[in-house]
């Protein structure tokens, strides 16, 4: 396990180091010895699909530790602005929250806290940017960027997210030509900015609850759901060509319940005795890191990362204080070249959270443990700390695909 941390320690250095040239804000230290890593998550959805709504429940779902022994942190001033279309949502003698703007460009910044030692830390960060539906279906304003700063944005993610309004597809599937086309519409504006990408995809149906009458069971729900989007030429090209070497993932949310609010016509509108519980919602943000980690699985051959570990193990004879500089340069140089060739987007930091995930125990780490010095020691910690989450996380999306099965989706699926 000692090999394991050193390797960590240092490929999140290096992340540091590599990516932060490339973008700002990349990763911060903690106790200015152990570097956070950031996930940048890009979300993409057109006007009316149910962002903010969805932003709103994922944040309430995760904002406590509950029985997942993590939660997520904001800064306050962006808690208050959650807070506020939290009181719109949830209100009955309130309208939705309004949609995103072309100058509201939002990204928010989740830090997944955990106990370490005594005390709570951030174990990783993730930076998630929402942009305005528009974008993606009308021409930009004159002497704006914003589209550009989109696409620019997406290929740098480390993960997508593709909104697809629930309203569209029950409409789609009821045969009605408007739903269908503006659901086609939406697909394919998604597609094209996703089809060249390698980072790992999850495709959120919001407003789930509205879909309930397609059938009891939420399985064949979701099974239903996903033939018809398969039936769309670049949905289903999309899935088909890249589901055997990244994540394509299908989640259903409701973000307000199934007993919240009703379909009046082509209107969605609450009901002033609904029960407000959202479902699934934390699934969205949940599945980042898991699927992450298996982006890089998929794309890292067993080969290479033997060798990283055999050149550790080889460096840390020498101690680890010496392992851990000789190895930056050993990261940098050949393991972040060699990840990065083939999994794209977040590598130094999904090798390292991979290697973490896939450690042996190790039978000396209490009698190790207690030889450290006291920075050693919370660094050895924080690594444990930050192990557990990503199982948690890894054991909730399992029982996810445990339970929804369609959800996610591959090129041979029926």
């Amino acid at each position: 396990m000692g090999l394991v941390v050193v390797v960590v320690l240092v490929a999140l250095g290096v992340l540091v180091v590599v990516k932060g040239r490339r973008r700002k804000g990349q990763g911060r230290a903690v106790s200015g010895e152990v570097p956070v890593p950031r996930l940048r998550v890009v979300a993409l959805g057109v006007q009316g699909s149910g962002k903010t709504v969805l932003l709103t429940g994922m944040y309430r779902k995760l904002q406590s530790p509950g029985d997942r022994g993590f939660h997520l942190k904001v800064p306050f001033d962006q808690l208050i602005e959650l807070n506020r279309w939290y009181r719109e949502v949830a209100g009955s003698d309130t309208g939705w929250p309004a949609g995103t703007t072309r100058k509201d460009m939002r990204e928010f910044d989740f830090g997944v806290m955990t106990t370490v030692g005594d005390r709570a830390a951030t174990v990783f960060d993730i930076g998630y940017l929402e942009y305005p539906g528009e974008l993606l279906t009308d021409p930009d304003a004159p002497g704006s960027t914003a589209q550009q700063q989109l696409l620019a944005a997406v290929p740098e993610a480390d993960a997508l997210i593709g909104i697809i309004d629930g309203l569209r597809v029950l409409q789609a599937h009821q045969g009605d030509r408007r739903g269908l086309s503006v659901l086609h519409t939406t697909l394919d504006a998604m597609v094209h900015c996703m089809l060249t990408v390698r980072a790992p995809i999850a495709f959120v149906i919001t407003k789930w609850d509205v879909l309930d009458q397609l059938h009891e069971d939420e399985n064949t729900r979701l099974e239903m759901v996903r033939d018809l989007l398969m039936e769309v030429d670049g949905f289903r090209d999309l899935v088909t060509v890249h589901s055997a070497r990244r994540v394509v993932r299908l989640i259903p949310v409701t973000a307000v319940g199934h007993d919240f609010a009703v379909l009046d016509g082509d209107t969605v509108r609450k009901r002033p005795d609904g029960r407000f519980q959202p479902a699934n919602v934390e699934l969205v943000l949940s599945a980042v890191v898991p699927d992450v980690l298996q982006q890089v699985e998929l794309a890292v051959d067993v080969r290479t990362r033997q060798a990283i570990m055999a050149e550790a193990q080889r460096r840390l004879r020498v101690g680890p204080a010496e392992a851990l500089r000789t190895l930056t340069a050993f990261v940098a140089e050949r393991a972040a070249k060699a990840v990065a060739a083939t999994a794209g987007g977040f590598t130094a930091a999904g090798l390292a959270l991979l290697l973490e995930s896939r450690a042996e125990p190790d039978p000396g780490y209490q009698e190790r443990l207690s030889a450290l010095d006291e920075a050693d020691r919370w660094a050895e910690e924080f690594i444990q700390a930050r192990r557990r989450v990503v199982r948690r996380l890894q054991d909730q999306v399992a029982v996810f695909e445990g339970r929804l099965p369609a959800s996610r989706l591959r090129g041979d699926a029926p």
